[in-house]
């Protein structure tokens, strides 16, 4: 018996259009993710890219991560570069076509996965963490890059990734890795795996893998393209610099009674102290050099399955997976406020004394002073996620009918634990009993100073989430009748339960309840009234929420003549809370001969918000990721609700919460593409695709808001800072219908192989051409786009062309891998910079530009050698060539000189694997 499963984008090179097959072998059918009918078929009428276990180890990929965030048809995932400074335990995630990571649906052995315990009420991170997923249990994975809302419901506008795991074989393997990538990020892993028990003979199977890696951090000062937040650089002719500092300086700056934010030092010295520069009369801290590019990591993985026969048609089945990801990212020392107040001994040593040029006193009140806690370490944080999914189920055929029943219960579970944070109430009161100098450098506190910080310095549970899911699945499919050209009808249905659970668990610091919180002394006034975190003071709201959603689908599948397949799928959710939806899906199937087919398809779709975003109340959401000015029109807003602005080029608070009003988005998609294969060693196609989204949910863009504040008149509140007593303006980022958003694109794929004098040739080309992303911020609003020219209001940018080819020459015993990543260049955001002459002083220049960021061309090597039927040994690199990103100067992530959401920073990676079969 064989099993024919075959597409135009594998990755396994030169697979045939039509699979011949000796007639006196049998033929397994399979489910093709993208359809509930069992098909011999290899092309479908739909576009699957499919990724065999050979194949995977070709691109050279340590973990699941890699191997699908680096794929051309991905865009917009989150990186794990992205946890250094953002909170978000760690998540890595899957956009297919930069549509998204909660509109691309992740299956686990064609089963739904509970999303990210650690997801924001935003719905950032309302998706499946790929780290849980560990690569060496993996058969296949198979990429279907059209929407199936129509088969899968909820969530698959953008299309699915479908990771299919191994079992039902005897196979035993140790491997082991190492990834040497210079000065950090070294990774080591290593996985066991074994089958007992014959299926056909034994009557049973049981598969076990077992794995685990660990990465060091990267730090940013170990990579001199990112190793500052002062980016000098030229352009047109001139030299210029840009600096992204932080005005929460040490020696602190200091308000003046007029507003400005001043240094005393910088005024007494002449120059700013080391590690920060001036802006204006102040000394920004330059906060790169401390924080990480990439997180220590450590993964822990084990999988399993169970399969018994039950007589010649039926198999009982159990798969489990469970994993737990640890993480360890650190940033600069906390930033926050402190009040001096007048009249105090540190007021009249550092403040009281210093005038303008004309004799007028700089201070006479309170001044709040914008510090940097250096004294009490780097900011840290600890993340822990334990993920399981267990299913269990039975498979088989009965009366003519294929059918599958699974019971599956899955849970992401998320922790994170703080270092360097104390209370903002608390260190204002160490500030206020004489022990902390807020004016003097970095270790310049007195013993009983660094003593009163440390015994301020809160180690422990912040935040983390817990996100379950448990369904109840029935499908099944059959050959109904034949027409009369002697095709069948096939047909499928299905019905589905499932129950989705979600609960915030912020800490009592985090929620305000205790007046101490290194001690944990309660609050006396009751929650909410405790003190704060110092810098991003938050009272989080913890909340539970809860969903069922029954499913209900049908799909059918017609040859009215040979050359051309039909077919249609429907399907029915109701939603408990946001109500139900009918989706449907039609495609086709043109084959007028054995090495050409053209397929297409429309269909719409469905994605419901996430309980948070629904129901979780308003609350502080930490601050901006970037440093604005205070506009005349914000200043307006602020004076309208009570409250100041703050400094110029600083970081606001910003506020989220759920809208019981947010509309589910509906979608819209379409495709339409071909596969030719002149011979059987080579074969070639592209897929055009189309998504059209309506009451697309987000939030406005906090640059865009900043620039046009009176646009927006929503979204704007207060904070109140319990340190300093002082009421700021605040960003409003709650969930909102923004309109529409519509993408667009082709898929290219082309593969092939020869038979050369030393061996045989392979080659697969696959890419991606963006033609289409925009979107609306408010819906009736104007559209923006970001197709390699990065949109200031999307804050992001789409490649025109992603892609990769991949060539190989099999010698002997040696398989050698060449392998080409490329990414088209893109105008960069819209940034002020300064002039500076060849000594890096200022020559008094300003300009706006937007530099032309360039191509990004990488190259990956790799020789395998079979030493024998079971001992393997590889050696190669990533970023052969060590290709450094190309210079950006987006403030978008901690991150500075480069955009750490799409480029890698560890330069060449040297590897090498050993696979040991027994």
């Amino acid at each position: 018996m064989r099993c024919v499963l075959f597409s135009s984008a594998a990755a396994a090179f030169a697979q045939p259009l039509h699979a011949q097959t000796p007639e006196s072998e049998s033929i397994e059918t399979v489910y093709v993710t993208g359809s509930a009918i069992r098909r011999v078929q290899g092309e479908t009428s739909l576009p699957v890219q499919v990724f065999d276990e050979q194949a995977i180890k070709k691109t050279g990929a340590a973990n699941v991560v890699d191997l699908i965030q680096r794929l051309p048809s991905m865009q917009g995932a989150t990186p794990e570069a992205s946890t250094i400074g953002a909170s978000n335990f760690g998540f890595a995630g899957v956009s297919l076509h930069n549509v998204g990571e909660n509109r691309t649906l992740v299956l686990l052995n064609g089963r739904r996965l509970a999303q990210f315990g650690g997801q924001t009420l935003t719905g950032f991170a309302a998706a499946m963490d790929l780290n849980a997923i560990p690569i060496a249990a993996i058969e296949r994975v198979e990429i279907l890059t059209d929407g199936a809302s129509a088969l899968y419901g909820s969530d698959a506008v953008a299309g699915v990734v479908n990771f299919i795991t191994k079992k039902n074989t005897l196979d035993r393997d140790i491997s082991a890795n190492y990834y040497a990538p210079s000065d950090g990020a070294r990774e080591s892993g290593a996985s066991i795996s074994a089958g007992f028990g014959d299926y056909e003979s034994d009557g049973y199977n049981i598969f076990v893998t077992v794995a685990a890696d660990k990465r060091d951090e990267l730090k940013a000062v170990d990579r001199d393209f990112a190793d500052s937040a002062i980016v000098n650089f030229n352009y047109g002719g001139q030299r210029w610099t840009y600096f992204n500092g932080s005005p929460s300086n040490i020696p602190g700056n200091a308000t003046t009674d007029a507003g400005e934010l001043v240094s005393p030092a910088l005024l007494a010295n002449g120059t700013c102290p080391e590690g920060s520069a001036p802006v204006d009369r102040a000394c920004y801290f330059d906060y790169v050099p401390h924080i990480q590019l990439y997180p220590e990591r450590e993964r822990k993985t084990a999988n399993g399955s169970f399969n018994l026969k039950v007589g010649d048609s039926h198999n009982v089945f159990v798969d489990a997976l469970y994993s737990r990801t640890e993480s360890i990212s650190k940033i600069a020392s906390v930033p926050g406020n402190l009040l001096v107040t007048a009249g105090s001994p540190v007021f009249n040593q550092y403040l009281a004394s210093l005038t303008e040029d004309d004799g007028t006193p700089m201070f006479t009140d309170d001044s709040v002073v914008f510090y940097r806690g250096a004294d009490l370490g780097q900011r840290i944080s600890e993340d822990t996620i334990d993920f399981y999914q267990a299913a269990a189920g039975i498979e088989g055929q009965l009366a003519g009918w294929d059918y599958n029943f699974a019971l599956t219960q899955s849970q992401s579970d998320v922790k994170g634990d703080i270092e360097g944070y104390p209370g903002a109430i608390a260190f204002n009161n160490a500030l206020a009993s004489g022990l902390i100098d807020p004016f003097t450098g970095p270790g310049g506190q007195t013993p009983e100073g660094q003593a009163a910080l440390d015994a301020i310095n809160y180690k422990g549970y912040w935040d983390g989430g817990v996100s379950r899911l448990q369904t109840a699945e029935a499908r099944a499919s059959r050959e109904l009748f034949a027409l009369p050209n002697g095709n069948p009808v096939q047909f499928a249905a299905g019905l589905s339960y499932y129950k989705e659970k979600f609960r915030s668990r912020p800490s009592e610091f985090a929620q305000a309840n205790l007046d101490d919180p290194v001690a944990g002394t309660p609050a006396a006034g009751g929650p909410g009234t405790g003190d704060q975190r110092f810098g991003d003071a938050a009272a989080k709201v913890p909340y539970n929420a809860d969903r069922t959603v029954f499913g209900a689908f049908t799909e059918v599948s017609v040859s009215p003549v040979d050359w051309l397949e039909l077919t249609a799928a429907v399907r029915y959710d109701d939603y408990d809370d946001v109500g139900d939806t009918t989706n449907y899906k039609a495609s086709f199937k043109v084959s007028p001969n054995q090495s050409f087919l053209i397929r297409g398809s429309y269909g719409t779709g469905f994605h419901a918000p996430t309980v948070p975003q629904l129901r979780a109340s308003l609350q502080s959401y930490g601050v901006t990721a970037s440093n604005y000015d205070c506009s005349a029109e914000l200043a307006a807003i602020a004076s309208g609700l009570d409250a100041v602005c703050k400094p110029p080029q600083t970081q606001y608070d910003v506020f989220a919460g759920g809208n019981a009003d947010l509309k589910p988005e509906e979608s819209r998609q379409a495709s339409l593409g071909f596969v030719y294969e002149p011979m059987r060693s080579f074969s070639i196609g592209a897929d055009f695709w189309w998504i059209g989204i309506e009451d697309a949910f987000g939030q406005i863009d906090e640059g865009e808001a900043f620039a046009n504040p009176g646009q927006y008149p929503d979204a704007w509140t207060t904070f109140f800072d319990i340190g300093t007593g002082t009421t700021y303006v605040a960003y409003n980022q709650t969930n909102l219908n923004t309109g529409k958003e519509y993408y667009s694109g082709i898929d290219i794929n082309a593969l092939g192989n020869w038979e050369t004098g030393i061996g045989t040739f392979r080659a697969q080309l696959a890419a991606t051409y963006m033609m289409k992303s925009k979107a609306q911020l408010e819906d009736g609003g104007a559209y923006y786009e970001n197709i390699a020219d990065y949109s200031f209001e999307l804050d992001e940018v789409a490649f025109r062309w992603t892609g990769r080819l991949i060539t190989g020459l099999d010698i002997g015993n040696f398989s050698n891998t060449l392998t080409f990543n490329y990414k088209s260049g893109y105008r960069d955001k819209l940034t002020t910079v300064d002039g500076i002459d060849d000594a890096g002083n200022f020559n008094g220049l300003t300009a706006d530009v937007r530099l032309g960021v360039d191509d990004y061309l990488t190259v990956d090597w790799q020789t395998t050698w079979a030493v024998t039927d079971s001992i393997d040994i590889t050696g190669g690199a990533l970023n052969l060539f060590g290709q450094d990103p190309p210079l950006s100067l987006t403030d978008a992530n901690f991150q500075i000189g480069y955009d750490a959401r799409y480029y890698d920073p560890r330069d060449r990676v040297l590897f090498g694997k050993v696979s040991f079969g027994f």
